[in-house]
Formats: C-alpha cells, structure tokens, sequence
C-alpha cells in the first residue's frame, strides 16, 4: 500500500526540479524589475552610438571622382543621420601640403553638400609607420534604442507584493524614443551656446542706472477671460 505514494511523491519532487531549471521571459523581466532602482527604471531611455567612417588616399590635386562621391554620399548620411559634428582628420607623417589641399577639398566638398563649416572639426594624427596614410572623415550618430513591450504578462491581480507589473513605463519609453527628433539629446545634453554679450550689456547698464531690466511686456502675450458664455 506505500508503494504508490512513494512514487507519487518521487514524481512531484521531479516536477519541482524541472520547474526550478526553467527560465522563461516572465522570469527575466523580473530579474530586471529587482534590479531597477525605481519603478520607472525598469525600462531606460537609451540611445546607441554608431560611427560612421571613409579613409581617402592623400592627393597633391583636387579629389578624385570615386572620393568626391564617398564624401558626397557621407555628407547625405550626416543629413538623414542627425549627427552634430564631421571630423576630418589628417596623417601628420605624410607630405604636410598635400595632406592639407586634401583636407581642405574634403572640407569644402562637406559644405557644398549641405554641412555647416561650423559642424566640420579638423585635426590630426601621428601616421608615423604607415607608408601610404590616408585621411579619415568621420562622424558620430546615435540610434534610439525601442525596447520591445508585452513579451510576457503576469497576474494582474496579483499584488501581495506590491510590486509593478514586468511591463511598466515599456510603452512610454517606446514611443519617446520614437519620437524624440534627435537621438543624441537622449546620450547627453548639448553644449551651452554662445551668451549675448550686447544684451548683457544693456541690462548692466540699465541696472547700474536703476531701471527695469527686463525686457517690455508684449500686449499681444496678454489675455482676457472670455464672458461669452456669461448670464443674467
């Protein structure tokens, strides 16, 4: 008469077993719930960055036409990609004029192709050992990481824990990354600009003087509360 509940035991301690060396999507998106500091960390805002990169041989002239379209073809990437800024980067060990007409056409080739002189930064770099060095322009863009929503879904009800469920804030940051124009807002913040010396200027004056420093009321900012639903 034992030997039945031995064996229906034997089966039910195989079973825990087995069920313990699972790992399914739940169990890993709870793995990344724990780890999350808050709540809404469980899905992070993240951008990748890609580098984009052609190596032109150096020449005493004007640029080839294979190299005037690579640099063509870079600069419409640089236009669709959102990048900030182009390198162009020069051998040092080379013949330093040819190096530097070359450098000098890529430039003028990337504003002919619709980049800003003030995204283009130029430098150089030791090509001591290199028999033929080549002239490197680069730049940097970044992608939007989507994270993928509703992969798995647990008991809703279930809240003794109280705990977040495994797919909270996924579809906010999902639809942010999708539209924030500019992945590399999401890396880091840009650089400060330029401040308005004249303006600053005219509000130390005004304030040594003792009168209003800021600037005058716009009377089209103004606004009324309407009363066109108003009654007797």
């Amino acid at each position: 008469m034992l030997r039945p509940i031995v064996l229906v035991m034997t089966a039910s301690l195989a079973g825990l077993v087995l069920t313990g060396c699972a790992t399914t999507p739940h169990d890993q998106q709870n793995a990344r719930a724990k780890a999350a500091v808050t709540p809404s960390e469980l899905y992070k805002l993240q951008a990748e960055d890609q580098s984009d990169e052609i190596l032109l041989a150096i020449h005493a002239g004007a640029l080839s036409a294979a190299q005037d379209e690579a640099v063509e073809a870079l600069a419409a990437r640089w236009r669709d990609g959102g990048a900030r800024s182009v390198q162009i980067i020069a051998p040092s060990g080379v013949d330093p004029t040819s190096a530097y007409r070359t450098a000098q056409a890529v430039r003028d080739r990337l504003i002919a192709g619709g980049i800003p002189a003030t995204a283009i930064e130029q430098s150089a770099y030791d090509s001591a050992g290199y028999a033929q060095a080549p002239l490197k322009v680069s730049f940097v863009r970044f992608q939007a990481e989507v994270p993928a929503c509703g992969q798995s879904w647990e008991d809703l009800t279930a809240t003794k824990n109280n705990t977040v469920q495994s797919n909270f804030g996924c579809a906010v940051t999902a639809n942010m990354a999708a539209m924030i124009a500019d992945p590399a807002d999401i890396a880091g913040p840009r650089a400060t600009g330029v401040a308005d010396a004249g303006r600053r200027v005219t509000v130390i004056q005004s304030y040594r003087k003792g009168d209003v420093t800021s600037a005058n009321a716009d009377s089209k900012a103004s606004g009324v509360i309407s009363n066109a639903i108003g009654g007797q």
